[in-house]
C-alpha cells in the first residue's frame, strides 16, 4: 500500500484517528502517573594518592576500579545498613547501590536508585562515607566526598520522555491500523477517479440505474436514453481501437440485473450501426435471474453446450442484425464443467459468424463464470456507485487479469435512477 493510500485513509477516518490518539494518550499518561517511581542520586568520591605512597599508576587505577566494585559488597552494605535512618534490607541495598571508577580520573561514582528521593541521597552519601573503611590499598589513597548526593527533584524511572515517545508511536500505529481496517470496510468507490485508480481501467460511462431493468431504450435511436448507450458504444470502440475485440463479456461486481440491462442495450446499439451482433445470455440456472428470451421450448446456451445444433439455439433479436442466444431450459445439472470445457469452443464458432459477441455473465460475487467466459476476450464491468470498497474492486480487477482477460473498461452505475449521464 502506498503512502498516499494510507494518508487518504487517515483523513477519511480522521474522527476515529483523533479518538484513538486521545484514548491512547490518556492511557499512556495514566500509566506514567500511576507507575511506581524511582529516584537516582549520585555521590562522587575523590580517591587521590596519599603523599609518599609508592604505587604505580596502573595499579592505582586498578585499585580505584576495585573500590568502585566494593560499593555493593556485603561488608560495605552491612555498614551502610547500620547507619541509615530508614531501614533497608541488604538485598534491596544490593540492587539499589552501584559504583564504578570514572576512567581517566581519580573519581569513584556511587549511584543509588530508591523509591524515596531523600533516602536515595542518604544511601549514596552513606556509601561514600563507608568506602574508606574498606580501602584495599592499605592507606595508599586519600578519600574525599567531592560531590555529595542531593535529593533528586524528579524521578528517573519511568523515563518521562521515553514513555511519551513510545506512547506517541504506539498511538500512531494503533490509529493507522484502526483507520486502515475501518476504511477498508466502510470506504467505497463513488467517483470515476477512485474507480480508475482501484481497477486501473478507464470509466467509459456513468449511467443512472434503470427503474425497470427490462427496458431497452437503445431501441429508440435519437432519444436521450438511447444516446447513453450510443456514447457507451463509442467509448468502448475507442478503447478497443488499438486492439479490436470480437467478444465482450458484460458483468457486474454485485448481484442485480443492471449488467444485463447494460449488455442488452449495448448489443442493440452495436447492431444499430451495422454490426452483426450475437447476444449470449450466459446466466444458466435459476439463481441467475430472468432469461433474456424465455419462450417455451426455446433452445439456448445450455442446450448448445450439451450438443445441440448452433442454429437451432439462436433466436432473432428485437432489431435487424441482432441475434440472441438465450440461456436455454436448464436441466438441473451442474453447469461449471460445461462452461469450463465447452463454452470456449462454442464462442469460437460464434465469433466466426458474427462481428461482435456480447455475453451477459453472472455477477462476480455470485460465481466465477464471468472470468471463465471472458477467457480469450474482453470484459466490461458494471460497478455500482458506493457499492464496493477500493480493495474489493482492486481484487476483482486483479482476478480478472490473472486469467488473461482484458478489462476494457468500467461503467459506473449511479445511485439515483432520475439522473442519466455519460
Amino acid at each position: 500500500m502506498e503512502i498516499r493510500h494510507i494518508g487518504g485513509a487517515l483523513w477519511r477516518q480522521r474522527v476515529l484517528v483523533l479518538f484513538i490518539l486521545v484514548v491512547t494518550g490518556a492511557a499512556v499518561a495514566y500509566g506514567l502517573i500511576s507507575a511506581p517511581k524511582s529516584y537516582s542520586a549520585n555521590a562522587t568520591v575523590s580517591v587521590a594518592s596519599a603523599p609518599g605512597a609508592d604505587v604505580e599508576i596502573e595499579n592505582e587505577n586498578a585499585l580505584r576500579g576495585t573500590i568502585g566494585e566494593l560499593a555493593n559488597s556485603r561488608a560495605v552494605l552491612v555498614d551502610v545498613q547500620s547507619r541509615l535512618s530508614v531501614p533497608r534490607d541488604l538485598d534491596v541495598l544490593r540492587r539499589e547501590i552501584s559504583g564504578h571508577w570514572v576512567v581517566g580520573t581519580i573519581l569513584v561514582d556511587v549511584s543509588v536508585v530508591d523509591s524515596d528521593p531523600v533516602v536515595a541521597a542518604e544511601i549514596a552519601n552513606t556509601t561514600a562515607e563507608v568506602l574508606p573503611l574498606h580501602d584495599p590499598s592499605n592507606g595508599a589513597f586519600l578519600f574525599t566526598t567531592s560531590n555529595p548526593a542531593q535529593p533528586p527533584t524528579t524521578y528517573s524511572s519511568p523515563n518521562l520522555m521515553l514513555g511519551i515517545g513510545v506512547g506517541a508511536l504506539l498511538a500512531m500505529v494503533i490509529a493507522t491500523c484502526g483507520a486502515l481496517l475501518r476504511d477498508g470496510r466502510t470506504n467505497t468507490v463513488d467517483d470515476a477517479a477512485g474507480i480508475e485508480e482501484a481497477a486501473v481501467a478507464p470509466v467509459l460511462a456513468h449511467v443512472a440505474p434503470p427503474r425497470d431493468p427490462t427496458t431497452l431504450p437503445a431501441l429508440y435511436p435519437g432519444t436521450s436514453a438511447a444516446d447513453v448507450f450510443r456514447h457507451l458504444r463509442i467509448a468502448l470502440e475507442a478503447e478497443a481501437s488499438t486492439n479490436p475485440v470480437n467478444k465482450v463479456v458484460v458483468t457486474g461486481v454485485t448481484s442485480g440485473d443492471v449488467n444485463v440491462w447494460l449488455g442488452a442495450n449495448l448489443a442493440i446499439s452495436l447492431a444499430n450501426v451495422g454490426r452483426r451482433v450475437l447476444l449470449v445470455d450466459g446466466r444458466i440456472g435459476e439463481r441467475h435471474g430472468r432469461p433474456v428470451a424465455d419462450e417455451p421450448g426455446t433452445l439456448g446456451l445450455y442446450d448448445l453446450l450439451n450438443g445441440a445444433d448452433f442454429d437451432s439455439a439462436l433466436s432473432p433479436g428485437p432489431v435487424e442484425l441482432l441475434t440472441v442466444l438465450p440461456s436455454g431450459d436448464w436441466g438441473g445439472e451442474p453447469t461449471e464443467t460445461l462452461i469450463e470445457t465447452r463454452f470456449s469452443a462454442a464462442m469460437s464458432e460464434a465469433t466466426e459468424r458474427f462481428d461482435v459477441v456480447v455475453v451477459l455473465a453472472p455477477p462476480l460475487d455470485v460465481c466465477d463464470d464471468a472470468r471463465v467466459m471472458a477467457a480469450g476476450g474482453s470484459m466490461l464491468l458494471a460497478v455500482p456507485e458506493g457499492g464496493v470498497t477500493p480493495s474489493e474492486l482492486r481484487g476483482h480487477a486483479d482476478n480478472i487479469r490473472s486469467v488473461g482477460v482484458r478489462l476494457l473498461g468500467i461503467v459506473l452505475v449511479g445511485r439515483r435512477s432520475e439522473r442519466v449521464s455519460v
